[in-house]
């Protein structure tokens, strides 16, 4: 299957998120950056930020390594399935089963307080979107894309090509693969987003790890579904991961935190330009390896 060539974009609903958390004192956008865009993105920092009071309850206490953590990822979904003009959902239920259905959030970070404070963000979304602050901000966003596009092309193109191969050799259902990035948005997260089989990469900075880190998970899951009867017999209590992927350290944790290192061993193999030729082959490796730990 071939893919449209791959570039660099933003989505404005998602840029205006992080511009909202940086007027909330988000902590994390300075972070191996250099001085001028740090003192440019302070630039846009409003001393009066009332309006934007909605975005400082992203911040929990759940990730203690990156506290925004899922609350701000799933207000990236959550755009996706809202009509900022009419300030409303277009299909809630499709949102809620998407987050319900994630298999790396606590229940305690999707419970009916998350549910009663997300149905606001449709109203707060398109304030941010209209807000003249907010529209001299995308203007300079959208002149720093441009500038990642001609800096990372040859980047690009290695990154096109590993997933080119990759594709020929994995099943996978993506049809279109999107790079969205933000200049706030912490250079260290990572997220993606399934949306009718088009695979959107949002982060701060653009990786190659990252970008494949995040489509293999999508291609990993299912056979870690499968398998979890062989998994769950390992030894997966020390993956030399943070504790946080273990979530509640039950049957579904073990899983999550086992899928978290299978995604980063196979990066690691795959940026190196060792592809598998199988990845149930690749997973018994892994899995015997976990055996004799025991």
């Amino acid at each position: 299957m071939d893919y449209k060539e791959l570039s660099i974009t933003n989505i404005p609903a998602i840029s205006a998120i992080y511009f909202a958390l940086l007027q909330c004192k988000y902590d994390f956008y300075p972070i191996e950056r250099k001085a001028l865009l740090i003192d440019k993105l302070r630039s846009f920092i409003i001393s009066d930020c009332v309006e934007y009071d909605f975005f400082s309850d992203v911040k929990q206490n759940t990730c203690e390594v990156y506290p925004y953590w899922p609350r701000a990822a799933m207000l990236e979904t959550a755009t996706f399935y809202i009509d900022s003009l009419r300030e409303q959902f277009t299909d809630f239920n499709a949102y809620k089963n998407s987050i319900m259905s994630a298999k790396n959030i606590l229940d305690i970070e999707r419970n009916q307080l998350f549910w009663d404070w997300i149905i606001k963000f449709p109203e707060t979304l398109k304030l941010v979107l209209q807000s003249n602050s907010f529209s001299r901000y995308l203007k300079w966003e959208n002149d720093w894309i441009a500038e990642q596009n001609q800096k990372y092309k040859r980047k690009l193109k290695k990154i096109e090509d590993i997933i080119a191969r990759c594709k020929e050799k994995m099943n996978s259902p993506i049809q279109n693969i999107q790079i969205v990035l933000n200049p706030i948005k912490c250079v260290y997260s990572a997220d993606y987003h399934l949306i009718d089989n088009n695979f959107i990469f949002c982060s701060g900075a653009l990786s190659e790890e990252s970008v494949i880190h995040e489509f293999f998970h999508q291609i990993v899951h299912p056979i870690v579904e499968n398998r979890k009867d062989e998994i769950l017999c390992c030894n997966v209590t020390n993956l030399d991961i943070d504790t946080s992927y273990y979530l509640n350290n039950d049957e579904l944790g073990i899983l999550n935190a086992f899928e978290e290192y299978m995604v980063r061993v196979l990066t690691d193999a795959i940026v190196s330009g060792d592809i598998p030729e199988n990845l149930d082959v690749f997973l018994d490796q892994e899995i015997s390896k976990r055996h004799k730990l025991n």
